[in-house]
């Protein structure tokens, strides 16, 4: 016998629909989770969603081989733009099948790696900038986060300049992007004469998808224009084939998937990098903590790739493990922990493939039936992770690897999680490394208390901070720093003769994300380190 879900008083026809705040409907959900415990059900025109906000549960409605990720009735809406892009694909459509095969390489470690530049480049524009407008200049993190993501995913992935850093306000993609996402989430409340009869908001709509459109045409179409040989995403789409079926992408797919990126990848990051900022900014101790750890690292240097490894206090591990695909060996200390305490997507959704009993045998979830996995409140289930304060010591030291399954879900679960999650820690680590070992940093409100602002993601909202250059802090080009990332022998190591006689070696690889590439050509280029020379080792030989 199972046990009814709990659910608020609905109205007639609109259901729960005046209970979800259209401002921050994640604050809904929260507050619903309180009052109702870790499972209630919502009618929402008159359609039977439920929510859950525990750890247990999640372990349950995360088995893929109960349930499936479900696309939402806001991300229906958001199909109207990207269509079947990884994102919104539905579940066993065939498309995503094909792309993420075609464009997992692109995120693998080596094409990752290959970005560094291209990343610092990005994240030395931001530095100039606030360098020049100086310590009384009120920076607004969530509009230049937003332009350094966004520069940083079109460049790294598109070869292409978006140049956001030089435009007076808002980025038009940006906007129209913002108002899209807004109005998605609208469009999915409102009955459906309704909707017909918004004609204001409905021809708003079609102007911000066409302002997009136009931006993943132009970026196509300059690529064709001038081809390039780079290994980067763009000409994945263009030229890849999928290794099972030997397809490649439709011209919509390719700009469906464009829009993906350019949508999710820099909205997520610039709101995960805006959050660290404002619980820093709280956090004396761990505000010192950090620069101490990059002026420890960094010394008067720009940042290399080779010192992600030795940032462990931000990283959260020993050993900086980019060739790993799992988020627990990928994932760096106050970034954990910030997402754990505000995950920039506060929520997904699955629904089962049949009729499945949770609970211990409590709730019946009947097929199709939509379950909103609250990742924010899981992220702050009392029964694993105690007091709700944010503390990136708790990440620390195996704790992070003893947590339960499912207590940390800020890029989703399982086949449909983040595909792009390396790309958005090194640009992130490298972001917090460079404006840390440049700035110090000061709240433009000392009695701030963190609020947010929705979209398709959360942002802080009416956080600003100044950013004041710091007394012998280095100063440097990206020139420099990109001549001194190289993926060659490790300084400081005698290199043997390269003409000298020896045995040869032979690195052998199969890859597909690209994890044995790099690692055949890291023992490649330090091969000739390792070796000694007959002569030096003479004493020993008896």
């Amino acid at each position: 016998m199972t046990t009814p879900i709990p659910q608020p008083p609905a109205i007639p026809f609109l259901g729960n629909v005046g209970n979800i705040d259209t401002e921050l409907p994640s604050r809904s959900f929260t507050l619903l989770a309180k009052q109702y415990g870790e499972i209630f059900a919502l009618n929402l025109l008159g359609k039977s969603v439920v929510a859950i906000s525990s750890v247990k549960l999640a372990q349950e409605v995360l088995d893929e081989k109960r349930f499936h990720k479900a696309i939402g009735t806001a991300l229906v809406e958001v199909r109207n733009l990207v269509s079947d892009g990884l994102f919104t694909a539905y579940h066993g459509e065939t498309n995503w099948g094909i792309a993420h095969r075609i464009l997992m390489p692109a995120f693998g470690p080596l094409s990752i790696k290959g970005m560094f530049d291209d990343m610092l480049d990005v994240i030395s524009q931001l530095v100039l900038k606030w360098e020049r407008f100086g310590p009384e200049h009120e920076i607004d993190p969530t509009d230049d986060f937003t332009r350094l993501a966004f520069e940083t995913i079109a460049l790294c992935t598109f070869n292409y300049r978006l140049n956001t850093f030089y435009t007076e306000g808002e980025p038009p993609f940006v906007k129209a992007m913002g108002d899209f996402l807004k109005e998605c989430f609208l469009r999915s409340r409102r009955p459906t004469l309704v909707q017909a009869l918004s004609y204001g908001a409905n021809a708003k709509y079609a102007a911000d998808m066409e302002i997009m459109n136009q931006l993943a045409n132009k970026i196509v179409k300059d690529r064709k224009d001038h081809p390039s040989d780079k290994k980067d995403l763009l000409n994945a789409m263009l030229l890849g084939k999928d290794p099972q079926t030997g397809q490649g992408l439709s011209e919509e797919n390719i700009k469906a998937q464009m829009l993906t990126f350019l949508i999710a990848g820099h909205e997520t990051t610039s709101g995960m990098l805006s959050f660290v900022m404002a619980h820093v900014m709280k956090n004396p101790d761990v505000y010192a903590k950090i620069r101490n750890e990059v002026d420890s690292v960094l010394g008067g240097e720009p940042i290399r790739f080779e010192h992600l490894s030795k940032l462990t206090y931000i990283n959260g591990e020993c050993v900086y493990r980019l060739y790993e695909r799992y988020s627990k060996q990928l994932v760096v200390a106050v970034l954990r922990e910030s997402l754990r305490v505000t995950p920039s997507i506060g929520q997904f959704a699955v629904t089962p493939h049949k009729d499945e009993i949770i609970g211990g045998g409590k709730y019946l979830i009947k097929k199709d039936t939509i379950v909103i996995v609250l990742a924010a409140d899981i992220g702050k289930d009392p029964t694993v992770w105690g007091e709700d304060v944010s503390l990136p010591d708790r990440m620390l030291d195996g704790k992070f690897e003893a947590l339960p399954p499912k207590a940390w879900l800020p890029f989703g679960n399982g086949a449909r999680a983040c595909i792009g999650r390396p790309f958005a820690w090194q640009e992130a680590l490298i972001a917090i490394a460079t404006i840390f070992q440049k700035f110090d940093f000061k709240p433009s409100d000392e009695s701030y208390t963190l609020q947010l602002k929705q979209t398709l993601t959360l942002k802080p909202k009416d956080f600003k901070f100044h950013a004041i250059p710091r007394k012998g802090a280095p100063s440097f080009s990206v020139a420099a720093a990109s001549s001194q990332s190289t993926n060659g022998p490790t300084p400081g190591k005698e290199v043997v003769d390269g003409e000298s006689k020896g045995i040869p070696l032979y690195v052998f690889y199969g890859s597909n994300t690209g994890s044995c590439e790099g690692f055949a050509q890291n023992i490649a280029s330090e091969a000739a380190s390792k070796g000694e020379c007959l002569d030096t080792v003479l004493r020993l030989v008896p």
